[in-house]
């Protein structure tokens, strides 16, 4: 059953083509790649009435499971395409009036194997001393972090991954305000992200070096050697500066840089598509949505907020999170043996976060309903034996950690 919050009857295919219309036809701004704008169609509310058969359809047959994340993808795009003929205003006012009907909610339990949660809780990179148990412990190294927090290592990388994720930081258009995404050519604010993204390379650098000392005190081979790591960035330029400046840290006791790797695109650390909003202030955004529809902006951001509500010429939170864990998963079985550094945005550790949550997505969405700015400087996951482990903050506190201390 959809929650009371989830009621959205005040949602139709008129009052969403007025508002997506609208919204395609605002000029991009600087460094902004808008999709092309379909051309007008005075038929547009009857063709999104069909595609919404098509997509009932797509849903029904869904709920029976789809193979991976690939296949979902294919199968959204084939409704693109072929039920809406490439319209993405009839696609999405076809979609967000079966959303706020109610009708998309078995999508969120659809079982997507490669994005499958794993029915036992998973262990964790790093605990705090409450928590170390001799099981934990078992054939791993235990290496002190400091702030009673434990790292727990294992003693080869073989059949394993390490995986340190890190976000950009302060962006001159930040996402706080604004909506950001992949199509915006977004780049570190000098005056802010920059000291910030050098001091959360001089953090990381910190840590290892620490940690390899370790290592070598164990007679144990260091494969947290930073000229051996493997870098992985998304399309915006923010995350290759993020890169830039980590990398220098890194190398800093290096004579010079030869040795690093240098960074390579991946589209799983790519950020949400906002399509025709992108670079929209969230709160002209919610007001304008209001307008249309006829309610007051708190109303109107229960559309807008929801995790399946896709985006103007764009996809919703659902869809990247689609993306985020399949392709946490591909990185980690296609580099076993190696660390790899993956430079992304606040949506990848957001995703994470749920995904990493043992209670269902939905759930755990509502626990993670926003992912606070700031809060984790660098988040460590190993992958093995096919999983993830859980979310651990190697350098930095969680929000949750930094609210215990607080306590």
């Amino acid at each position: 059953m959809e929650s009371a919050v989830d009621r959205l009857e005040f949602v139709t295919v008129e009052g969403l083509l007025a508002y997506g219309e609208m919204l395609a036809r605002r000029p991009a701004g600087e460094g902004i790649e808008l999709p092309p704008i379909p051309s007008s169609s005075v038929d547009r509310p009857q063709r999104s009435r069909d595609a919404m058969e098509q997509i009932r359809a797509f849903v029904y047959g869904a709920k029976g499971g789809v193979p991976g994340a690939d296949e979902y993808r294919a199968a959204r795009r084939a409704l693109i395409e072929k039920s809406c003929q490439g319209d993405e205003l009839v696609f999405f006012s076809a979609w967000n009036a079966l959303l706020a009907a109610g009708e998309l909610a078995p999508l969120l339990r659809m079982p997507i194997r490669s994005v499958q949660k794993p029915t036992h809780r998973r262990p964790v990179a790093i605990v705090p001393r409450a928590q170390l148990t001799p099981q934990l412990a078992e054939d791993r190294i235990v290496l002190d972090l400091g702030e009673d927090r434990f790292w727990l290592l294992p003693r080869d990388l073989t059949g394993r991954t390490l995986l340190f994720t890190m976000r950009h930081g302060i962006s001159r258009m930040e996402s706080s305000t604004y909506r950001v995404g992949r199509r915006l050519a977004n780049v570190l604010d000098p005056e802010r992200g920059v000291p910030k993204a050098d001091a959360v390379g001089a953090a990381l650098a910190r840590m290892l070096g620490v940690v390899g000392q370790q290592l070598d005190f164990l007679h144990i081979h260091n494969y947290l050697d930073p000229r051996t790591f493997v870098h992985l960035v998304s399309q915006s330029p923010n995350t290759r500066q993020l890169y830039e400046r980590v990398i220098a840290a890194l190398m800093q006791a290096q004579a010079h840089h030869a040795g690093a790797l240098p960074p390579a695109w991946d589209p799983a650390l790519d950020s949400q598509d906002f399509g025709w909003v992108t670079g929209l202030e969230k709160k002209v955004e919610a007001e304008e949505a209001a307008k249309v529809f006829g309610v007051d902006v708190p109303t109107a951001k229960r559309l807008i907020k929801h995790p399946l509500y896709s985006y103007p010429g764009g996809h919703s939170f659902f869809d990247v999170y689609v993306d985020i864990v399949d392709g946490f998963r591909r990185l980690g079985q296609s580099h076993q043996g190696e660390a790899v550094c993956l430079y992304s945005h606040s949506s990848t550790l957001r995703a994470l976060m749920i995904y990493l949550d043992p209670r269902p997505f939905r759930e755990a969405f509502t626990e993670f309903g926003e992912y606070k700015e700031g809060q984790d400087n660098v988040v460590l996951l190993t992958y093995e034996q096919g999983l993830l482990s859980g979310y651990s903050t190697a350098v930095g506190l969680s929000a949750r950690e930094r609210a215990a201390r607080e306590t």
